[in-house]
């Protein structure tokens, strides 16, 4: 009852903010998109779920929203606090599209996040992406490969390869909507206006702290494209 009202919350607030246009500071602008608790210090993290909102509040607030949070399944307490304490976070529905102005961001990332849009959600979102990047900005895009998972299935593996596309422990707004390949992802990121589309490998890139923000090696394809 308690998860389901803060829930309510969460998506209201969401709605009530949805067309913001937040103007970033500094030097060289590096933002992390659907970023959960995984980030590296000096992004702006930008995430619709409940952590983000209270993102900075102290520590008795959010060892509570961690009861309630499903990370609990794959992160302990102290991990999932100490990024919420010691970054910057924005709480915003990226179904809205970025709460960013034009041409304000140098390098963006996103890590299995993409996967949970349908492919009109994400198309707009990759279009959106493309208008806050500054000419010659990065974007890396890191998604479950769909090739990976029908590896799995070919080698027998049929209840590993079923859970990219029927998750029963996930959530309605944590199930994958759609999946990529190298050519399916490369296409949308032209589409949406992108060029020197390229794939890259397991923390090697030219977005920086790729070290820090890349964390599954073996399921993932890491590309990068140029606005």
């Amino acid at each position: 009852m308690i998860k389901s009202s803060v829930d309510k919350i969460n998506l209201l607030i969401a709605w009530m903010q949805r067309h913001r246009r937040i103007m970033p500071s500094g030097e060289v602008v590096k933002v992390n998109f659907g970023s959960g608790t995984i980030v590296a210090d000096g992004w702006i993290n930008i995430d619709g779920g409940t952590f983000a909102l209270f993102a900075g509040w102290p520590t008795a607030v959010l060892k509570t929203i961690y009861r309630f949070s499903e990370c609990r399944q794959w992160q302990d307490e102290e991990s999932y606090i100490r990024p919420l304490r010691s970054n910057f976070f924005i709480h915003h529905n990226l179904e809205y599209g970025f709460p960013l102005r034009d041409e304000s961001v140098d390098y963006l990332y996103s890590s299995h996040i993409m996967e949970h849009f349908d492919p009109g959600t994400a198309a707009f979102l990759f279009r959106d992406a493309h208008r806050v990047l500054k000419k010659g900005g990065r974007f890396r895009v890191c998604v479950p490969d769909l090739k990976h998972a029908f590896d799995l299935y070919s080698a027998g593996r049929r209840e590993a390869a079923l859970e990219y596309f029927f998750a029963a422990k996930r959530s309605s707004l944590s199930q994958h909507r759609y999946m990529y390949d190298f050519e399916l992802l490369s296409r949308v990121l032209a589409e949406a206006g992108f060029s020197n589309v390229e794939r890259c490998s397991y923390q090697q890139g030219r977005v920086p702290d790729v070290q820090i923000l890349d964390c599954r090696a073996d399921e993932t394809l890491y590309v990068e494209a140029v606005k």
